[in-house]
């Protein structure tokens, strides 16, 4: 084997060995970390599990909440609506009411109008003179 050819391979070698020291170091170092991971995660993953459920027991305590206020707020609404109507009709009745009594009273006025101006107009005739001497 040519020396060139020795040289090459040797100064090869030794960038390899060279290159996979720090590698092999951090694969060590992430073998730790994996390590350390892997004891740590079922007590890390059993605390994220009761934490998620504690969120879902507050937001189903907080839609029952909700629910409920807004069974509140619907029963409201729906007595603000009969409300409402029967206070419509109460007006509607009121007013038909009241333009009922107007128009009997008018007419109650207007025929006592109309019999004193016939009792008026029947002493005038008497008081006043025969049309033949009006002049």
């Amino acid at each position: 084997m040519p020396i060139a050819l020795e040289i090459t391979l040797i100064l090869v070698l030794v960038a390899v060995t060279i290159g996979l020291v720090p590698l092999l170091f951090q694969l060590r170092r992430t073998a730790r970390a994996l390590d350390v991971f892997l004891v740590s995660a079922p007590s890390d993953l059993s605390q994220i599990a009761d934490d998620v459920h504690a969120s879902r027991v507050r937001m189903d305590h907080l839609a029952t909440s909700l629910q409920r206020s807004l069974d509140d707020l619907a029963s409201f609404t729906l007595l603000m609506r009969e409300l409402g109507q029967m206070l419509k009709d109460f007006r509607v009745r009121f007013h038909t009411t009241i333009d009922t009594a107007t128009r009997n009273l008018g007419g109650i006025i207007g025929g006592i109008s109309a019999v004193l101006a016939f009792f008026k107009h029947q002493k005038n005739p008497r008081n006043d003179p025969p049309p033949e001497s009006r002049s």
